[in-house]
């Protein structure tokens, strides 16, 4: 039995080891070659990051030498060829920079050997690319028409003032230029490995076999399926065979700035060669090691560590599934007993401190989450560490944590808080409001950011907190407080009494024109004044007894005597005590009317209702007496006009039955707030015979001595011509003053509109983009009188050219644009274009005694409802792509904008 069960564990201890080895060397070799393709991966990535880097900086040479040319402002092209010889660094990056006009005809190079005017590349597709786009691109590789050598071109476009293409500068670079791609000869895969460059095309631009240069990989015996599958769109490593049948391990990147594929083809029998080594020393020394392993196992090993493998299993399932624990076992009084005891109680301690932690930190994130702000936290190196639900939604949910800042918020946006993150930085606590960033759609917002160092126990700064709140509605509520305030200064300025407000300590917060008259400041402030100060000792002396009864919270009226122009006059003071939400009184205000009339009125009683009932007839406002049962007592004149009743008809009848229950009971809640003794002032409306009255209503309380309120004292002002007039001048907000058509904010008003009523009715849309051909040679050479004139005659001609229903509008300068609803198709609109281009240029513009040629160009947008959703903004970029093609076809014409996938050949439709 001893010799079977030596021979079984033998056996078993042999399988194991094979086993074992067996897996480990695969792991080994799948690790290795995996390294090894990593490896091949990072040196193609460098090669393609160091050809970005290479045309990245060329690019912005070029691009910061053409704004120098811009900057120099030319007028023709004769001083390009000296000004270029003065910038002879640019010889460093480029083989060659030119100057080339609309034409396509060179008109200066730094290369002495091609004679100016001899070349035209007005066919080559980088030169029609840049006038198209108006923008410098790098152009696919080509070859040179002279030297015959493989270059590639960067271009930057010249602009003049009003935005057009004078020049294109073309920096030509010879691709095997050892500052370009000579140096890949240097780049080294193993000993028979080699680098390639081919275009998403599959032309060649660098390959060992240089006949192979510009020409497509698939000539000259094929490519192999591994480069067809990068050219297609794969990225990373892959084993395959080259066309020749070599089996070899493939790279592949791209550059950033052309979209080039850089691959490498490394041998296999060469690039694994080691790895296939280390495999049969690997399979030598499994073996050896099985058999030794053998002849040392003895079946009471297997006894001995029964407890110990129990413990392990026991560990195993309490790692995998802490929560599915069995009940605690029984162990054996030993050093493996100990352990499982003692590991238990460590599982059970990390399981509580898990709990916890995961408590904790679903606490944190749901606070952080649900806080009115953007939280985030970012390291040392500007790196996210946190963000809450509302960074992430702001950027559509992308991973953010581990990302560095300048790449999460743009270097426009990062540019804005660099310098307050380098403060926090460095232990400083910022503030800052800023605008949103429109990039990510919320350039209309306004945030406040709060900017907070996290330091360690030792004082160094590990990172910035950061907090920021949307604080647009605070803004506009700050600035409609500001408006309000201004608005509440004018009415109190405009108010025929004395009006302050102070605070407990009785020191003046606020007064109106009058009271600052009163106290001799004239247009000075009486901020800070106190109210003995401002209203003297005298009347001081007189206020005091009643200031203890407002500070205890009631509203306190009384006269007091005081000298006005030479004689003794009368005031009546109002103390009206101002309380926080708890009732206490933190101000009060003053309110002084000159009441010296009034006296006087109450020793001439009968003259004076006579001249106050003059008055009262002369003005333009509807003046009532209610009493408290709500029956009119006094009634002015003007209730024969508003009324159509004369005030005798009027008196001692209950309001219901003079102004109708519906108006009446709309009334009701002001009547009883100013009969319980507080003003009311209201908008209201009011019919009769057809005509529609707006009247300010403003109702005061006739509270007597008696702290009583008798009755309601009612003014109602005619605001109806106020009304129409503000009206109007939101109207003329939204016209043109030269040519009185809607202004560009009408149509941003009305585009929308007409989109959203297109998508709900199904019908058709249409927007067409308008300017005037050569409009700034009308102005330069005739003025700008002429060419306000010339505006002026052409929008009445494209008004009569379209329906009464149409919107035509000037956005600005000679840009007009025109949307047509509910039109059948193209063909309509294309008659609609074809009868303005005919109205405007058929016959000349006659213009203080002469004729000027004008003609018009158009751009047309025609968009089905049916077809997509567009936006208001697509649409007009559309129109305006669509005019710039009629502007490039030679003008006094129109273009539809078709897109790529309803037209192959062309992205406009002429007419």
């Amino acid at each position: 039995m001893h010799t079977r069960l030596s021979l079984g564990v033998a056996a078993v201890v042999l399988t194991a080891t094979f086993t074992i080895a067996t897996c480990a060397l695969h792991f080994v070799k799948s690790s290795l070659r995996a390294s090894i393709a990593g490896e091949q991966l990072a040196r193609v990535s460098a090669v393609a990051d160091a050809i970005d880097q290479k045309l990245s900086s060329r690019r912005i040479l070029l691009q910061t030498f053409g704004d120098s040319v811009v900057a120099q402002d030319f007028k023709d092209a004769e001083p390009l060829q000296a000004f270029l010889e003065k910038h002879a660094a640019l010889k460093q990056a480029f083989d060659n920079v030119a100057f080339i006009d609309m034409e396509g005809n060179l008109v200066a190079n730094q290369s002495g050997a091609v004679p100016i005017g001899s070349v035209n590349i007005r066919d080559r597709a980088y030169f029609q690319q840049t006038v198209a786009s108006k923008a410098g691109i790098i152009s696919q590789p080509y070859r040179n028409r002279l030297n015959g050598l493989a270059q590639v071109a960067i271009t930057a476009p010249v602009l003049d003032g009003a935005g057009q293409v004078r020049y294109v500068i073309s920096g030509a670079i010879n691709l095997k230029d050892r500052n370009v791609l000579g140096a890949l000869a240097e780049v080294k895969i193993g000993k028979t490995g080699y680098l390639f460059i081919t275009t998403t095309d599959g032309i060649v631009i660098d390959h060992p076999r240089t006949s192979r240069i510009l020409n497509h990989v698939q000539a000259e015996g094929g490519a192999g399926p591994q480069v067809l599958r990068a050219i297609a769109g794969f990225e990373g490593t892959s084993e395959g065979v080259d066309e020749r049948g070599v089996p070899g391990l493939y790279a592949f990147d791209r550059t950033e700035q052309t979209n080039w594929i850089v691959g490498s083809m490394y041998p296999s029998a060469e690039a694994f060669a080691r790895v296939d080594a280390i495999e049969r020393a690997a399979w030598i020394g499994a073996v050896l090691l099985a058999l030794t392993a053998g002849a040392l196992a003895l079946g009471v090993v297997r006894r001995q560590l029964r407890p110990l493998a129990e413990l392990h299993h026991h560990m195993q399932v309490a790692q995998q599934s802490p929560h599915e624990i069995e009940a605690p076992m029984q162990y054996a009084h030993d050093e493996i007993g100990d352990l499982a005891r003692t590991f238990d109680e460590l599982m059970k301690q990390r399981r509580a401190t898990e709990q916890s932690l995961a408590h904790s930190e679903a606490q944190v994130r749901t606070i952080a989450d649900n806080i009115p702000a953007m939280v985030s936290h970012i390291d040392a190196s500007l790196r996210y560490t946190f963000v809450n639900a509302h960074v992430r939604a702001l950027h559509n949910n992308a991973p953010l944590v581990g990302r560095a800042m300048p790449e999460v918020r743009g270097q426009r946006d990062f540019a804005l808080v660099e310098p307050h993150i380098a403060r926090a930085l460095a232990g400083e606590a910022v503030i800052i409001e800023k605008p949103g960033d429109p990039a990510l759609g919320i350039g209309n917002r306004t945030f406040k950011a709060h900017y907070i160092p996290d330091i360690d126990a030792d004082g160094v700064v590990r990172g910035v907190f950061s907090m920021t709140f949307d604080i647009t509605e605070e803004v506009t509520i700050h600035k409609a407080l500001t408006e309000q305030e201004k608005r509440l200064r004018d009415v109190t300025d405009s108010i025929p009494a004395l009006v302050g407000y102070f605070d407990r300590n009785q020191n003046c917060l606020f007064g109106n024109i009058r009271a600052r008259q009163m106290a001799g400041v004239g247009d000075g402030s009486l901020v800070g004044t106190t109210l003995r100060t401002a209203l003297g000792d005298a009347m001081y002396a007189q206020h005091k007894p009643y200031l203890p009864v407002m500070f205890s919270g009631k509203k306190v009226r009384f006269s007091v005597r005081a000298p006005t122009r030479g004689k003794e006059g009368f005031f009546q003071v109002n103390l009206i005590p101002d309380k926080n939400l708890r009732g206490e009184v933190v101000g009060f205000y003053l309110m002084s009317f000159n009441i010296t009339a009034l006296k006087e009125a109450e020793l001439r009683q009968a003259e004076s209702e006579l001249r106050l009932r003059a008055i009262t007839d002369s003005m333009p406002a509807l003046i009532t007496y209610i009493d408290r049962e709500e029956k009119i007592t006094f009634a002015n004149a003007t209730s024969r006009e508003w009324l159509g009743l004369d005030p005798t008809q009027v008196l001692g009848r209950h309001m219901q039955d003079i102004s109708g229950r519906e108006v009446y009971l709309s009334r009701k809640p002001m009547i009883e707030r100013a009969l319980a003794g507080e003003k009311v002032e209201f908008e209201a409306r009011t019919q009769r015979k057809g005509f529609e009255r707006i009247t300010q209503v403003i109702y005061v309380p006739d509270v007597r001595s008696d702290g009583l309120t008798h009755g309601i004292f009612s003014l109602a002002l005619d605001i109806t011509a106020l009304k129409v007039v503000e009206h109007k001048l939101i109207e003329l907000a939204r016209l043109d003053t030269l040519t009185s058509l809607p202004n560009r904010l009408a149509f941003n008003e009305y585009l929308p509109d007409a989109v959203l009523r297109g998508r709900f009715t199904g019908n058709s849309l249409v927007l067409m983009f308008l300017d005037i051909d050569h409009f700034k040679a009308i102005n330069d050479t005739l003025g700008h009188a002429v060419g306000d004139a010339v505006l002026v005659e052409y929008a009445r001609r494209l008004q009569g050219s379209v329906r009464g229903t149409d919107m035509v509008a000037r956005l600005a300068g000679d840009e007009f644009v025109l949307v047509l609803e509910n039109l059948g198709g193209q063909e309509a609109v294309a008659i609609v274009a074809a009868k303005i281009t005919d109205r405007i240029g058929k016959r000349p513009f006659e213009m203080d005694g002469r004729q000027i040629e004008v003609t018009t160009s158009i751009g047309i947008a025609f968009h089905r409802a049916a077809d997509s959703l567009v936006t208001a903004e697509e649409l007009l970029a559309r129109a305006d792509a669509a005019l710039y093609n009629a502007k490039a076809a030679g003008r006094n014409r129109f273009e539809f904008f078709m897109s790529i996938r309803n037209l192959p050949d062309t992205t406009a439709e002429a007419h």
